[in-house]
């Protein structure tokens, strides 16, 4: 029982400091935060071309429940899709969440 505790107690404190640290940025993209290298400037034009000329910054830059994201029109309603693939829309039975996670 005491190995089973211990091995708990090591994970928790591990699985904390990997979220503390560098390990989860739900919002960061990823190397080129606050980074101004060609490499990063070019993949911004990237995602401006992309994303009707917005900027990473611009994209998901609203919060709705604690979740990071941008409420979009879709079919004369608005829908909300969250930074890591997650979805809130008026569907058939009232308001429902979907997860997809995905990186955009």
């Amino acid at each position: 029982m005491k190995v089973f505790v211990l091995t708990a107690l090591l994970t928790a404190a591990a699985a904390g400091m990997a979220l503390a640290g560098e390990g989860w940025q739900p919002y960061k993209h990823g190397s080129c935060w606050h980074n101004n290298s060609k490499h990063c400037q070019d993949a911004r034009a990237a995602f401006a071309e992309h994303h009707n000329g917005m900027m990473p910054d611009q994209w998901d830059n609203q919060w709705f429940q604690g979740h990071q994201g941008r409420w979009v029109e879709h079919d004369k309603d608005w829908k909300w899709e969250g930074s890591n693939g997650e979805q809130y829309w008026k569907g058939k039975n009232g308001w429902e969440w979907a997860s997809n996670h995905h990186h955009h």
